[in-house]
């Protein structure tokens, strides 16, 4: 996504201060999946590998988008974590998302993907960067090292844009690719805003307003890869779904997010100067406009 130009700022409402998060016992991990049966397996194989006993969350709960039915994989059915899965009536990742945190013991909720796969680092940064803030976007890399994926780690597609705040730089959103926010300040906002019925925007909007209740903090120790492995035609279609989102935040917080051509080159200059990034770039901004203007 893109929002750096834009300089929108959520106001205020009151200032949510969450108590320090003691143990990774206290995190329930959310993965909404839709037709994604082999990322949760990758999930899972990952998880049990990089994941000592004592830095276990409390439970993972797998929650189904519509699509076909999921399973968790037999050989986790033994291992020292609850975890569960649900399945979702509605239709989106938001719903989905809702539907995980509200069945969730933890005190805290770490929302990742089914196209992520998660380090030794992942829930142990969080405890390390931990400074009362109601939310934490985590590092999201690039797992291959293909051209596309080397664009998206360059560009720092799944970081969040930042501002400063007392000095401190923090993100103005969070990324459900890699994002922990304390349970009782979803339940204050009202958790993900399920009229966004794509994958696109959702975790926007709920940064946005997590930041109306308390502040948001980067932690730069909790590292997932992400999985980009659909190729060229599949960059086209998550920005042109993106452009759909930004649309969407447009019409919700009434700023305008729309791609506009003097940002063209200033926004999508890559930081990587390379012909293809040079033409990813382009592909980009191209995909972002379509999405916002014909669909």
């Amino acid at each position: 996504m893109f929002l750096t130009w834009h300089d929108f700022s959520p106001k205020k409402k009151s200032h949510l201060k969450a108590p320090r998060i003691k143990a990774t016992k206290e995190i329930s991990i959310i993965i909404p999946v839709k037709n994604n049966q082999k990322g949760i397996d990758l999930f899972f194989e990952a998880f049990f590998k990089t994941t000592q006993p004592e830095s276990s969350p409390l439970e993972i709960l797998i929650v189904g988008d519509s699509g076909s039915p999921l399973h968790v994989p037999k050989e986790c059915l033994n291992h020292r974590v609850d975890i569960k899965v649900l399945q979702c009536d509605k239709i989106g990742p938001a719903s989905a998302r809702n539907l995980g945190w509200q069945s969730a013991k933890g005190d805290w909720i770490l929302f990742t993907d089914s196209d992520c796969i998660p380090t030794s680092t992942w829930l142990k940064g969080y405890i390390a960067a931990w400074n009362g803030a109601i939310g934490y976007a985590g590092y999201v890399s690039s797992l291959n090292d293909d051209i596309v994926s080397r664009y998206y780690e360059s560009q720092g597609a799944l970081i969040p844009s930042s501002h400063v705040q007392d000095g401190t730089r923090c993100p103005d959103y969070l990324i459900t690719a890699n994002a922990l926010v304390w349970k009782k300040a979803l339940r204050k906002i009202g958790g993900f805003n399920e009229r966004i019925r794509i994958a696109a925007g959702e975790d926007i909007d709920l940064g946005f307003r997590l930041r109306e209740v308390g502040n948001l903090s980067f932690a730069p120790k909790s590292v997932t890869y992400h999985n980009f492995d659909d190729g060229f035609t599949g960059f086209i279609k998550r920005f042109r779904r993106y452009g759909r989102g930004n649309r969407l935040l447009s019409q919700i917080h009434s700023v305008n997010m729309m791609p506009r051509v003097r940002d063209a080159c200033r926004v999508f200059f890559p930081r990587k100067k390379t012909l293809i990034n040079f033409l990813l770039a382009y592909t980009q901004y191209l995909s972002l406009w379509w999405g916002f203007h014909l669909e």
